[in-house]
């Protein structure tokens, strides 16, 4: 009875974690479609008006109606700097944001699984989606290079983000679709997943302009552009990579390493680099907010550390050993994160001045640690399903054997 009893308890423990593990990833799915499907009007239709005067102007008064119409519409906004350059590049502005913001909604389809039920529509969806993606990307190196920079601060580091943003969105794309003709159905899950991160930093950003807009009724648009996009450089592939982990058959017992030191040793690293990020902010004239540095980098990826720390030490106590060095993996991701941004600083500032070599740090120096865990994860899951499928193979067949002998 006994027995009977710490067996439907240790069920019920299951039970309760299989339903918040699959909770979790659901609730995230729901609002990446959210934030995908709202955009969808404001991104196809923000450039009707270059061609059309009385066309909507759906984003621009949205912004206005939520952080002001200053906010919106005056000095240090995206209207007034860029529209002029929009003008004279309103039909590739429009072919990029149109087939962007048919692909965003598109590929939200893919991760419904009765459409995956469906393995003809799905390849379709997903060559479409490709492609109106690829269509889109290509906009976007057009204008790079045809429009000048933003001539505000903050504007050349943040025209570095966008090629690398761009680049970082059509490589991902293509490490999935390779991973997929040779039937590696884990590493195009995890890429084509980073890939969906890189896109849903279109909408992203502008919710966080939009939200120090209105925290703080004093700052203008292109400052919380720069602390957005600085945000972002974090948490757009950190997201990619947590929804990855998250979402991975986790079962498997497998040996845990003693990495009590390794945790100490990352979290030591992450520290000294925010300190030596501060110094490097801590010159900077008034202008630039501290939001730049402690929201734009500090707080998120010191949460990215926590978030890991805590995702090792849970797939540690449940012995799942692979879990717990994927999660340390993207722990040292993490940790690395601070001081490559504060040494892309000091490699940027010679090059974009004191300011924007400070905010091209921010910007991209972060991503190259956590990107570079991330292929160390996949490959890590993409090892053990093929370990997984080899040995499952291999029971079934074993009763066959027996027999014919």
């Amino acid at each position: 009875m006994a027995i009977a009893t710490e067996t439907t308890e240790a069920r019920g423990c299951y039970n309760v974690a299989v339903s918040t593990s699959r909770t979790l990833p659901r609730i995230a799915l729901g609002a990446v479609v959210l934030v995908a499907v709202g955009y969808f009007p404001l991104a196809f239709t923000s450039f009707w008006h270059f061609f059309d005067a009385g066309a909507p102007r759906l984003q621009d008064a949205l912004q206005g109606r939520a952080a002001g119409h200053d906010f919106a519409y005056g000095h240090g906004s995206v209207v007034a700097l860029r529209a002029e350059d929009y003008r004279a590049h309103r039909v590739v502005m429009l072919v990029h944001t149109s087939t962007g913001a048919l692909a965003l909604a598109l590929a939200t389809l893919q991760y419904s699984a009765r459409l995956r039920r469906r393995p003809g529509v799905h390849r379709w969806t997903g060559r479409t989606y490709l492609l109106l993606m690829g269509v889109s990307m290509a906009a976007a190196y057009a204008f790079l290079l045809a429009a000048p920079q933003i001539a505000y601060f903050g504007g050349s580091a943040f025209d570095l983000q966008l090629w690398v943003l761009a680049t970082s969105t059509v490589t991902s794309a293509a490490i999935a679709l390779v991973a997929i003709r040779r039937r590696d159905l884990v590493s195009h899950r995890a890429w084509i997943g980073m890939n969906l991160a890189f896109m849903l930093t279109a909408p992203l950003l502008r919710l966080l302009w939009v939200g120090l807009g209105r925290l703080d009724h004093g700052i203008e648009l292109m400052v919380g552009l720069d602390v957005g996009a600085s945000t972002l450089g974090v948490v757009a592939p950190a997201g990619g990579a947590i929804a990855f982990l998250l979402t991975q058959p986790s079962r498997r017992v497998a040996p845990v390493a003693d990495a009590r030191r390794q945790y100490v040793a990352a979290a030591i690293v992450s520290v000294a680099g925010s300190c030596w990020l501060a110094a490097r902010f801590a010159p900077l004239p008034a202008q630039v907010p501290g939001a730049s540095l402690w929201i734009g980098h500090v707080v998120p990826a010191t949460g990215l550390v926590v978030i890991c720390l805590l995702g090792a030490l849970r797939s540690a106590r449940r012995g799942r050993g692979i879990a717990e060095g994927q999660w340390r993996a993207l722990l040292w991701g993490a940790a690395l994160a601070t001081p490559s941004a504060a040494l892309t600083t000091v490699l940027a500032t010679p090059v974009y001045g004191t300011i924007d070599g400070f905010l091209a740090g921010t910007m991209v120096g972060a991503s190259g640690p956590i990107v570079l865990a991330f292929l160390l994860v996949v490959r890590s899951a993409s090892q053990a399903g093929l370990t997984s499928s080899t040995t499952s193979n291999s029971s079934r067949s074993a009763p066959v054997a027996t027999g014919l002998r």
